[in-house]
């Protein structure tokens, strides 16, 4: 067992196979008492919050999740100010009764429903606190590597505040459906709360401080591992905030500094949608850029698209030839738009399990071998293909490469082999509301 390894209470010796271990925690929620209206003390997590988003979310009230939560750009002057500054807030927040903790220990509920596409969809989500480990223990599994700045952010606002203000999105496996039975009496309940989220749709939340309802939740997970889906940065963090502490408080099961907050998702609720990470590219020089075309008609057999074709429209070409082929989309800044698919003859299997992503196939095939350490310089990602498109069309970018969703079966499959996919690999949406409930990771969960 690893030094910093907290035994499950259902572990022996010697066993072999990984489970994540869940615990209730006791929350501290807004009283809406003293916020009003909990729609506008929410907003999204930190990484989806660019500089005019936080500005709206801090006028919206001056009890705003935003306030502690941040950006995902510190401010680059005195970032350390920032940190210090959400510490003092969080503080004065539970001193004033702006925020409480709860008394005991408690699971909690989120039915979140939301419109995408025309269509309404919603997605059950479990607030626990779970066991942080290393990943070699095979209990969490990560499915992307991450960047050392962003790391370390997160860690320097968890030093600061001793809290964690969003919660990872997790996946797990209920092929029986154990947990939905459970799940369908909570939600037949009036919900203890409820409010309209940053994408536009509505959360409800209930609290669980049941304790046989809390067990027989907790029982599923036995043997059961974790897939990281959004917030490995977060994870990260908070395994180095972990390893910080001293190793009686380590060593304490109870110890509120060893656990992280998570909203677990089934990987089979229909609500949950995989969307596709898009790449910009840009500062290249004219010989670099010459270069990644080469690349990609080594690899890649190309067609024009129409001049005009919009960026929606050219998602959906790749997401419908996407079906049966690798397949990508560009909008060059100095060409007409491009489709691509994988030439036939290339037996992209032989490149291992992970090529079965245009991502992989995109950054090791093609951008690595061109832009080689400077790939970081130019390569950017976003889940907004208009977004990024128009970037191009104005000359601030020199191309826009638009993917397709990753397959979820794929994704289970190779991150439960312990792969790793390129950086924004994956875009589980809608992303989690920040504020409905946050963790105390001072004294016992």
């Amino acid at each position: 067992m690893h030094p910093n390894q907290i035994m499950h209470p259902n572990q022996t010796a010697g066993a072999q196979k990984p489970m994540a271990t869940i615990r209730p925690f006791r929350g501290c929620r807004y009283d809406t008492n003293a916020v009003g209206n909990l729609s506008s003390v929410i907003c999204p997590p930190y990484d989806m919050i660019g500089p005019q988003l936080k500005t709206e979310l801090q006028q919206r009230s001056p009890y705003n999740a935003v306030h502690l939560e941040g950006g995902e750009q510190p401010d680059p002057v005195d970032p350390q100010a920032g940190y210090q500054q959400a510490a003092g807030l969080f503080q004065r927040w539970l001193t004033d009764g702006v925020l409480g903790r709860d008394d005991t220990a408690s699971l909690y509920l989120m039915r979140h429903a939301y419109d995408f596409g025309g269509r309404r969809y919603q997605h059950l989500g479990l607030f626990a606190d779970i066991l942080v480990e290393d990943y070699d223990a095979g209990s969490v599994l990560p499915h992307e590597f991450t960047r050392e700045p962003s790391v370390l952010d997160r860690v320097a606002l968890l030093d600061a505040c001793q809290a964690q203000f969003s919660p990872i999105m997790s996946l797990y496996r209920d092929a029986e459906g154990d947990l939905r039975r459970v799940f369908d009496a909570i939600v037949a309940e009036a919900p203890d709360a409820s409010a309209a989220t940053p994408a536009g749709g509505n959360a409800e939340f209930w609290r669980i401080d049941d304790a046989t309802t809390q067990s027989n939740i907790v029982d599923v997970f036995a043997g059961r591992p974790i897939f990281l889906a959004d917030g490995h940065h977060r994870y990260e963090a908070a395994l180095r905030y972990r390893r910080s502490r001293p190793d009686a408080e380590q060593a304490d099961d109870a110890a509120a500094s060893n656990y992280v907050m998570m909203t677990l998702v089934e990987f089979d609720d229909p609500g949950l949608l995989l969307l596709p990470y898009h790449r910009v590219a840009g500062g290249m020089s004219p010989e670099q850029l010459d270069a990644v075309r080469s690349k990609i008609d080594e690899c890649f057999e190309s067609r024009p698209l129409h001049p005009d074709i919009t960026p929606q429209a050219a998602v959906a070409d790749v997401a419908r030839i996407g079906e049966t082929s690798h397949c990508f989309a560009v909008f060059w800044a100095d060409a007409p738009p491009t489709i691509h698919t994988l030439r036939p003859e290339i037996d992209w299997a032989a490149w291992g399990q992970l090529a079965v992503s245009e991502a992989w196939v995109l950054q090791e095939m093609v951008l690595s071998p061109v832009l080689g350490d400077t790939l970081g310089d130019h390569i950017d990602y976003s889940p907004d293909h208009e977004a990024i498109v128009q970037q191009v069309h104005v000359g601030e970018q020199q191309a826009a490469i638009l993917l397709k969703p990753f397959p979820l079966e794929p994704f289970r499959q190779i991150v439960s082999a312990g792969n790793r996919l390129p950086p924004k690999s994956t875009f589980f949406y809608p992303k989690l509301p920040t504020g409905l409930v946050i963790n105390q990771l001072s004294g016992s969960i």
